[in-house]
């Protein structure tokens, strides 16, 4: 399927259609963007596999083709929750669950981070924290002046525009990776920062560790560890859990990070990131970057 097509016809047209006929649709659109990819739905493959050694290559199959078609609902998604306005229309988008946790935590005057994986629908946890409240900031990779990662043009010009609209849904500021951290710090005085566990740079300014992860060690980055800590923040895990009842956002019991080193905050988030993947493996984003997670 062409990019422009995508993202200039099929998504936007789709996205004025009842939510459920929607997602059904561009669930089934799937199929064909699969076929045009057949060497990257291998490689995904090649890794569920490499982790789950005991599953069949029909499980693995199917692992990969609903992750696949988890792709394209969540693109369907930045169209959708532009439009999505009151907080009964986005309750019946994605469910909060142990949202309480950032509420209390907020109302105490306490700085929050959010962290996850780059698992599910993620992004519609902020789209519900919004709209009862919380205004979210992040820290992101894309959004800078070049096409840095040499993403095709059409798509690069859609994550822009999407980063746009978050944005403006989000109501927090969305810095570059690689910016100043000082901005970091003062957000976190009006608005919770959502910070996402991603394959480290070789140049990390913030350093690496390693960690056991899907049976080999792996490299993570302690920029999350660390800003929390300078910035005297506790980090709320969660995760969007995608089904048939709908997105449901859950919010973990937070890590109180004064009381931990670096790498033992670290070790939690991991931790709680694999025992998702391990269940859910198919809602799991970064598969074919693992090589570079278990990369020395």
């Amino acid at each position: 399927m062409k990019l422009w097509f995508k993202y200039r016809i099929l998504l936007p047209c789709l996205s004025v259609l009842p939510q459920r006929l929607a997602y059904r649709l561009v669930s089934f659109s799937a199929r064909f963007v699969a076929e045009e990819h057949l060497a990257d739905t291998a490689v995904i493959q090649q890794q569920m596999q490499r982790v789950f050694e005991d599953k069949s290559a029909a499980d693995i199959a199917q692992a990969s083709d609903y992750f696949l078609g988890l792709i394209e609902r969540e693109a369907l998604d930045t169209f959708f929750f532009k439009r999505l306005h009151s907080v009964r229309q986005i309750d019946q988008f994605v469910r909060l669950e142990n949202f309480d946790i950032v509420l209390d935590a907020r109302a105490r005057g306490q700085r929050v981070i959010i962290s996850s994986g780059h698992f599910g629908r993620f992004w519609m946890a902020g789209v519900g924290m919004q709209a009862h409240g919380v205004s979210v900031g992040t820290i992101t990779r894309d959004g800078g002046d070049f096409n840095e990662h040499g993403l095709p043009e059409q798509e690069y010009q859609y994550r822009l525009k999407k980063l746009r609209w978050l944005q403006a849904c989000f109501r927090g500021p969305f810095l570059v990776e690689g910016d100043a951290i000082r901005p970091v710090y003062r957000a976190l005085d009006e608005h919770v920062m959502a910070l996402f566990i991603d394959v480290p740079y070789l140049d990390d300014k913030n350093g690496c560790i390693s960690l056991p992860f899907l049976g080999k060690m792996a490299r993570f980055p302690l920029g999350a560890a660390r800003i929390a800590k300078r910035s005297n923040a506790i980090i709320v895990p969660f995760y969007v859990f995608e089904s048939r009842a709908g997105l449901c956002a859950r919010f973990y019991e937070p890590i109180v990070t004064a009381d931990l080193t670096d790498a033992e905050i670290m070790q939690r988030l991991v931790a709680l990131l694999e025992a998702q993947i391990m269940a859910y493996p198919e809602q799991w984003w970064l598969w074919q970057a693992l090589p570079l997670l278990w990369q020395a």
